[in-house]
């Protein structure tokens, strides 16, 4: 008899350990959903002989070239700077 109630109380705290879980997990997916869903980019299409300074000549605005195609590189996770025709990259805003 002790057994079983032992056994109903673990069973009981576990389910109460996995909603608390469950709970939080959600309500951190949807916090760091609304997060995404705020920001929006401009894409380019790169065509045939375009390079990063052509990019950043034509889009860094006030930005320094220099810091926009650091920004370019790191938001398209770039691993070379060699662009390809066809290829699609985000702008920093």
């Amino acid at each position: 008899m002790k057994t079983q109630r032992l056994t109903v109380l673990s069973k009981a705290i576990l389910l109460a350990l996995a909603m608390i879980l469950a709970v939080a997990f959600v309500s951190g997916n949807a916090a760091a959903s609304a997060d995404k869903a705020d920001i929006q980019f401009t894409y380019v299409t790169i065509t045939e002989g375009q390079t990063l300074w052509g990019l950043a000549s034509d889009y860094s605005k006030d930005q320094s070239q220099r810091e926009w195609i650091a920004s370019l590189v790191e938001l398209n996770n770039l691993t070379t700077t060699d662009l390809q025709p066809g290829q699609k990259l985000a702008l920093p805003n």
